[in-house]
């Protein structure tokens, strides 16, 4: 009887704690009220999409490093239907700019970090453009006049020539500091902070959002809007037109 009492326990803390715990294994970052707090949404048979870009002015405070001026940040959540769970795949959203244009696909948080660290890795020096710092230095002396045969002191000086890779222009000796985002270490954090905050992927049956990372010089745009395509959903076609301009 006592077995039966703890089995039973145990079954009900999981029926309580489990769906806690399943939750928490989702990504992605915390869907809004409702569809109507993006900036645009449309609704099909299994869900309501939902979706805005976030201002270059916040994506720069997002990861440790500034991906803003390289990558346009888009948010998007899904509110399925009551009737039954929603499918979602971040790799079926994609985004034209002008009409009859080709569409352009995420990109995933593996590569965005690889282009980051090769953009923030430091260039070598080139006979062309070398970085070239002077070095001079102090001294004291003292010895025996060869001539004389007296005990003679005093200071001398020496000066070289350096490279170096200063970013300022200032001079130090090379290697220089690596800048933020070039070391391994910065890689593979940022791709685990992309990781985190992108769109999840899965079938839920609860709300879920997350962020679309697009390459920047193919969504070059000021004014007018983008056309954000969903071509996973089998009730229909998706689609949101996002304002271009930050809000």
């Amino acid at each position: 009887m006592a077995r039966l009492r703890h089995l039973f326990l145990l079954t009900v803390i999981w029926g309580v704690a489990g769906p806690f715990a399943r939750a928490q294994t989702v990504r992605g970052i915390h869907p809004r009220a409702s569809a109507a707090d993006y900036a645009a949404s449309e609704q099909t048979k299994n869900a309501t999409y939902a979706a805005a870009i976030v201002p270059a002015s916040q994506v720069k405070h997002l990861f440790a490093v500034d991906i803003s001026k390289t990558y346009t940040v888009i948010e998007l959540a899904c509110y399925p239907s009551q009737a039954g769970a929603a499918t979602v795949d971040p790799t079926d959203f994609v985004v034209k700019i002008l009409k009859n244009s080709e569409f352009v696909h995420p990109v995933d948080p593996v590569t965005v970090a690889a282009v980051m660290q090769d953009k923030n890795t430091p260039r070598p020096p080139t006979a062309r453009n070398p970085d070239v710092y002077t070095e001079a230095g102090v001294g004291y002396e003292s010895g025996t006049d060869p001539v004389t045969g007296r005990r003679v002191h005093g200071t001398y000086t020496e000066a070289g020539v350096g490279m170096g890779t200063g970013r300022d222009g200032g001079p130090y000796p090379y290697p220089a500091p690596p800048p933020a985002g070039a070391t391994p270490q910065d890689r593979a954090m940022l791709e685990q902070q992309l990781a985190e905050k992108a769109l999840p992927g899965g079938s839920f049956s609860v709300p879920v959002a997350g962020f679309l990372y697009f390459p920047a010089n193919s969504l070059k745009k000021s004014s007018g809007s983008y056309e954000l395509e969903y071509l996973g959903d089998a009730s229909g076609k998706m689609t949101l037109r996002l304002p271009a301009k930050e809000r």
